[in-house]
């Protein structure tokens, strides 16, 4: 990866007021315009320079699924960058800044255009786990 893309993304707060006006574009956003954007708990929210793309990792301690690792909780990208190339990036600055340990996200195939949820996710490494009682897809991958 060339050393102007690892430039291109910065960790900003789930308060970035620019971030939460793209989280609204997502589907997984619960309240709109709300200014924060992201669950309570430990997180790590990654952007890019033009505000063209977010990337929200949450670490919770209890979680309603007993899910545990670092939750990839938003992604969105409107930027000309690959996708899987972003996530993996994304995966680094977790592992920098929390240690290494499983991650994990949710992909509802229902919300979205593609014929195989989770394709960037798949690229980046991460593998199918299980369809939820909701449809959701669970992916994961486990960090170096």
């Amino acid at each position: 990866m060339g050393e102007a893309k690892r430039m291109s993304l910065l960790i900003t707060t789930k308060f970035d007021h620019e971030m939460a006006r793209l989280a609204d574009m997502h589907y997984s956003r619960r309240v709109h315009g709300d200014r924060q954007f992201m669950p309570p708990g430990r997180t790590i929210v990654i952007r890019d320079q033009l505000g063209l793309l977010v990337f929200g990792w949450s670490s919770q301690v209890y979680r309603w699924d007993g899910e545990t690792g670092y939750n990839c909780s938003i992604f969105r990208n409107e930027s000309g960058r690959l996708s899987s190339e972003v996530i993996l990036e994304c995966e680094e600055i977790a592992v920098r800044k929390w240690g290494p340990d499983r991650f994990f996200t949710y992909i509802d195939p229902s919300k979205i255009r593609s014929t195989n949820p989770g394709y960037c996710f798949k690229q980046a490494g991460w593998r199918f786990v299980r369809t939820n009682r909701e449809g959701k897809h669970l992916l994961e991958k486990r960090s170096a």
